[in-house]
């Protein structure tokens, strides 16, 4: 593999993240790996050994996980998830057309009762 930043060949090997803890086995905690575009986090995976490569020359190291959890959307699937959150859709009342949202029993407006079958 050639390095993405220096464009000198990589060496391949194993790649592992290990936890370094202080607290003296009192929190259990384990390893993830984590993709972040900006501060979105996009995927993650419980892995903690896989392929891996070292640039030499420049210092990069980088990991290839093969299998990963989606925790966001991603790509074209990204989208504003709070756009329009609290609201509810609309009718309009036969009588007098005012509009209120679909929860409404009776128009606010003329009183007409909507009945559900």
């Amino acid at each position: 593999m050639i390095c993405g930043f220096c464009g000198k060949p990589m060496l391949q090997g194993d790649f592992k993240i290990e936890i370094h803890s202080t607290d003296k086995g009192i929190y259990k905690s384990y390893p993830v790996s984590v993709f972040y575009q900006g501060d979105k986090q996009l995927c993650e995976t419980p892995l903690d050994r896989t392929l891996g490569f070292y640039c030499p020359e420049c210092g990069a190291m980088a990991g290839i996980f093969r299998y990963t959890k989606p925790v966001n959307f991603a790509g074209s699937f990204n989208a504003d998830l709070d756009d329009k959150v609290d609201v509810l859709p609309r009718k309009k009342c036969p009588e007098c057309d005012c509009e209120m949202d679909i929860d409404y029993p009776r128009c606010p407006e003329c009183g007409f009762e909507f009945f559900s079958i």
